[in-house]
């Protein structure tokens, strides 16, 4: 939370350094208690074959229990070729005039690598659902539309129950199931997009005639399936993938070719660095023994959720920025990779800087027509969060989570209003220097910031871990509270400070 928003306010340089120098000393001591602790599966009896033979020239077994990073890092290695064949041969049909010959490559490709990976009824599901949703929403109003998708998000909760009559039916292994499963996911938000954005084209265009029906058919049909983004995101909505496919025809440069070469050398250092880093941190396989987790030191127990949090957004960093990388040189705008989460101290920008194509979504069709529509921000606030939860899945974690960030979202916006009364404004002047009122703010912000981590380990390591870091919190020691305060308080001096920056910069 922070009470003012408007001025930059800096510290000398060596009270910066030294709450980076604290932060910074925090991090490595609590992860090397995490790697000390790591010892525990040394001798472990693998029931689960959450362990497999590491690297040869390491000599040490590697953590393989995140099922997602099992599943997510393949798939990416399998869309290599096809990624390759989309982007050459799409560059071909831009410099032609036909736009329409563009969606129906985009529509083939896909479809074509569902067919190949996941089976033609799996394919089948992935093309019929926009179908039936544009049929459905087609000329709607925005209510009619959020009604029949919601519905829609409710039947896919129910088709992602592991081993459950859809994944019996289409005879799908668990891998398969997920990769479908998180697709149709994917395909709901856009479809969204789509049929919100399109009210407004309708409405400036006729669409009665069956050519303006059949070709916008064709351009959402495309959106909905276009490869890059088909399987792991991010989200780009429609109007702004719209208008990158409709620009001018763009020749790929010296210099884009390098950029994107540097970008994929990145992005496969990260994926070496997270799979190095798994041979010697076991904190994965550390989620699934809650009653080693409730015994663990103070240093080890929150250094346990550092590497939790830096692992969580290393695979987005990886699947949004590569994917980010593979629409910047098919010359359509993508969200960016999430910003560092051990960088951020605010709610807000948490939600802002992590999945920014979500984000943008959430404010474009829910919580801006809503206070459009006269009601108050914090009903807006609860159905955006309503709506992630559906998405997210409907589980009690998820739920928690998703509770706990409205609730954290609003107290740091009830902040910013009192800091944006006449009365902060004058006893701040009256009793506080800027300085001092920036050190109040990180104070207020240190147990905010610690609610917002312990929120996320509820999305991320369960419903189970989460009550463990609870109950550690309200029933440690009142010095070890303290010193986890004193700390966090330090990660917000860094955030602000690196924020400020950053505002300085652009």
């Amino acid at each position: 939370m922070t009470l003012i928003t408007n001025n930059i306010t800096n510290l000398n340089k060596y009270e910066s350094s030294f709450y980076f120098f604290c932060w910074i000393s925090a991090v490595l001591y609590s992860a090397y208690n995490v790697f000390l602790t790591s010892a525990y599966f040394n001798n472990y009896h693998d029931l689960y074959n959450d362990f497999a033979p590491g690297w040869a020239w390491i000599g040490r077994k590697k953590d393989v229990s995140d099922q997602e990073w099992g599943i997510l890092i393949p798939l990416l290695i399998k869309l290599i070729p096809w990624i390759f064949c989309h982007h050459l041969i799409s560059y071909t049909i831009k410099a032609g005039p036909n736009r329409m010959l563009l969606c129906g490559w985009y529509i083939f490709t896909s479809v074509s690598f569902l067919w190949f990976h996941i089976g033609e009824l799996g394919a089948l599901c992935v093309l019929i659902q926009p179908s039936i949703l544009y049929i459905l929403t087609y000329k709607r109003n925005k209510s009619t539309v959020w009604l029949i998708n919601v519905l829609f998000l409710l039947i896919i909760h129910f088709l992602k129950i592991p081993g459950g009559s859809f994944q019996s039916i289409l005879k799908l292994n668990d891998e398969k199931h997920y990769i479908l499963t998180l697709t149709m996911c994917w395909i709901q938000l856009r479809s969204i997009s789509f049929a919100i954005d399109n009210i407004q084209t309708c409405s400036e265009n006729r669409c009665n005639n069956i050519s303006r029906l059949w070709k916008n058919f064709l351009w959402g049909l495309a959106y909905c399936l276009y490869l890059p983004t088909l399987c792991l995101g991010p989200l780009i909505l429609y109007h702004e993938f719209i208008d990158s496919i409709k620009g001018p025809f763009q020749t790929w440069k010296l210099a884009d070719l390098k950029h994107f070469a540097l970008n994929i050398i990145r992005y496969i250092f990260w994926i070496f660095f997270a799979n190095f880093s798994l041979h010697f941190f076991y904190f994965n396989a550390m989620q699934y023994h809650v009653k080693i987790v409730e015994f663990l030191n103070p240093w080890a127990l929150y250094g346990l959720g550092y590497c939790m949090g830096q692992f969580f957004l290393i695979k987005y960093v990886v699947i949004y920025g590569l994917n980010h990388t593979l629409c910047m040189i098919d010359h359509i705008k993508a969200p960016s990779q999430p910003k560092c989460v051990a960088r951020i101290h605010l709610y807000s920008d948490m939600w802002k800087y992590f999945d920014k194509g979500l984000y943008k979504f959430l404010i474009r069709y829910i919580y801006t027509p809503l206070l459009k529509s006269n009601f108050n921000r914090v009903f807006a606030s609860f159905l955006c969060f309503a709506f992630v939860f559906a998405w997210h899945g409907m589980q009690r974690n998820i739920f928690i989570w998703a509770f706990l960030n409205f609730i954290g979202l609003n107290i740091e916006s009830l902040g910013k209003s009192a800091g944006r009364s006449k009365y902060y404004s004058n006893m701040q002047t009256k009793y506080m220097s800027p300085v001092n009122a920036r050190r109040f703010n990180c104070i207020l912000a240190s147990p905010l910031l610690a609610m917002s981590v312990i929120s996320n380990f509820y999305f991320f390591a369960g419903e189970e871990i989460g009550h463990a870091y609870v109950y550690r919190i309200l029933h440690d020691m009142w010095h070890a509270t303290l010193v986890l305060l004193l700390f966090l308080y330090c990660c917000c001096q860094v955030s602000t400070d690196i924020k400020n920056w950053e505002l300085k910069e652009y």
